[in-house]
């Protein structure tokens, strides 16, 4: 019976231990986004060439930069939620993701509109 209890104590501990082993995708992708991109969006408007420069902080903040409004930055906040990041800077954009060239690049295409462009971390 003594054995009994043991065997049970320790098959226990090995669910209760191995349980702590998943990890949430979401939480993963999080942490590949969070630093400094650089679009390849130049779009030419006359003689203006825009840039932008997106910041995701690890607490869902981020600062958004475009070189034609003299790179101020604007504050603003992001969520992943639904397989969907959520941008809200200016204006809200949702826009399914996808991380390539070993998490180098990130591909955002608009649920809206179907607009795709990349971001690349620095």
């Amino acid at each position: 019976m003594k054995k009994l209890v043991i065997v049970g104590i320790v098959i226990l501990l090995v669910c209760v231990g191995l349980s702590g082993c998943t990890s949430n995708p979401l939480d993963t992708d999080k942490n590949k986004l969070v630093g400094t991109w650089n679009t390849d969006i130049h779009q030419e408007t006359g003689f203006t060439n825009y840039t932008y420069v997106y910041t995701f902080f690890s607490d869902g903040t981020l600062s958004y930069t475009i070189s034609t409004i003299g790179g101020n930055s604007i504050p603003g906040s992001w969520e992943i939620k639904d397989d969907k990041l959520i941008i809200n800077a200016i204006s809200q954009s949702v826009n399914y993701y996808s991380f390539s060239n070993n998490d180098r690049t990130l591909t955002l295409t608009s649920v809206s509109g179907g607009a795709s462009w990349n971001l690349y971390k620095q």
